[in-house]
C-alpha cells in the first residue's frame, strides 16, 4: 500500500511540474506523461515483485526450520518409542524364561518323580497312569520349548550375554531349521563394547532383513557379513533369490526397508539396497559405534 501512494503521488507532482517546465508543448507533456507513467509502473512493480519474492524466501525458509524442526521431533520420539519397545521386550523375554521357564521345568521334575514313584509300584494296573505322565511331559517339554522360541524372539538372551556375534549366529541357526534356507554368517570377532544401542539395531536390521528373505526373496541361500573397525559397523545380508524391481522399494516390502533404514538412521549410520530381478537382493547398513 505504501509503495502504491508513494506512486500515485510521484505521478501527480510529476506532471505538475512537466506543466510547468512546458507549458506550452503538449505533445512533448504526453510523451513525458506516458513515459512518467510506464517508468513508475514499472519501478512500482519492481519493488513490489522483490517485497514480495523476500516474503516467499521468509516464509519459505521458516517452513524449512519448522519440517527440520518437526523431523528432529520425529526422530527423538521414534528413538524413544523404539528404546521403550526394546525395554519392554527385554523385560517379557526375562519373565518368560525366568518365570514360565522355570515353572515348566518345575512341573517336568514333579511328573518326572510321580512317573518314577509309580514305575517303583511293579503295579501293572497304574500302567496307564505311566502312559499319561508321559504324554503330559511331553507336552510340557513342548511347551517349554515354545516359551523359550518365544522369549528368543522378544529379545535373545545372548545378545545380552554372549554379544553381537553369537546372537547372530544363533539366530541364523534357529531361521535355517525354521525354512531349510542355508545361512552363512562371518562375523568375525566383533568389539566387546559395542554400544548395546548399535548392537541392538544391527540384530533387528539382521531379523528383519531375514523375514524378508522368507516372504519375497525365495532364496536358496543367504549370506550375512557383520564387521567392526575402529569406529563403525557394517551389516550385509545377500541373497540368492528372484530380486525385486525398483518400485519394490515402494510396495509391501517398503514396510521391512523403512524399518531397516530408519534403525540405522536413529544410530546415526546410512542403509542401502542393491537388487535386480532375478539377480537377488543385498542390504547393508553402516552404523558409527565409536567417536573417531
Amino acid at each position: 500500500m505504501g509503495y502504491l501512494l508513494a506512486a500515485g503521488l510521484w505521478v501527480v507532482l510529476s506532471d505538475q511540474v512537466v506543466r510547468v517546465v512546458l507549458p506550452n508543448s503538449s505533445a512533448s507533456v504526453q510523451t513525458l506523461k506516458g513515459l512518467n507513467f510506464v517508468l513508475t509502473t514499472s519501478l512500482l512493480l519492481f519493488f513490489v515483485l522483490r517485497r514480495a519474492y523476500r516474503g516467499w524466501r521468509s516464509a519459505e525458509r521458516l517452513n524449512r526450520e519448522l519440517i527440520m524442526e518437526m523431523s528432529d521431533g520425529f526422530r527423538l520420539l521414534s528413538a524413544r518409542s523404539e528404546r521403550l519397545r526394546e525395554e519392554e521386550r527385554t523385560r517379557l523375554s526375562r519373565e518368560l524364561h525366568d518365570q514360565f521357564g522355570q515353572a515348566l521345568t518345575s512341573l517336568t521334575m514333579e511328573l518326572r518323580w510321580v512317573e518314577g514313584r509309580l514305575e517303583r509300584m511293579e503295579d501293572q494296573n497304574v500302567n496307564p497312569l505311566i502312559d499319561r505322565l508321559v504324554e503330559a511331559e511331553e507336552q510340557v517339554a513342548q511347551l517349554l520349548t515354545g516359551v523359550q522360541s518365544i522369549a528368543a524372539d522378544l529379545r535373545p538372551d545372548a545378545l545380552d550375554r554372549l554379544g553381537l556375534q553369537e546372537a547372530l549366529m544363533q539366530e541364523a541357526g534357529r531361521f535355517q531349521e525354521r525354512t531349510g534356507i542355508e545361512v552363512t554368517v562371518n562375523a568375525g570377532e566383533l568389539p566387546g563394547d559395542i554400544p548395546p544401542a548399535v548392537a541392538t539395531a544391527a540384530y533387528r536390521i539382521f531379523q528383519e532383513a531375514m523375514t524378508n528373505v522368507v516372504r519375497h526373496a525365495g532364496a536358496a541361500h543367504v549370506a550375512v557379513r557383520c564387521t567392526a573397525d575402529g569406529s563403525a559397523l557394517r551389516l550385509t545380508v545377500a541373497d540368492d533369490g528372484k530380486g525385486m524391481p525398483a518400485e519394490a522399494e515402494r510396495g509391501r516390502q517398503a514396510i521391512g526397508l523403512l524399518g531397516m533404514r530408519e534403525r540405522t538412521e536413529l544410530c546415526g549410520g546410512s542403509f542401502r539396497v542393491c537388487s535386480s530381478e532375478g539377480e537377488g537382493t543385498e542390504v547393508s547398513a553402516m552404523m558409527p559405534w565409536k567417536q573417531a
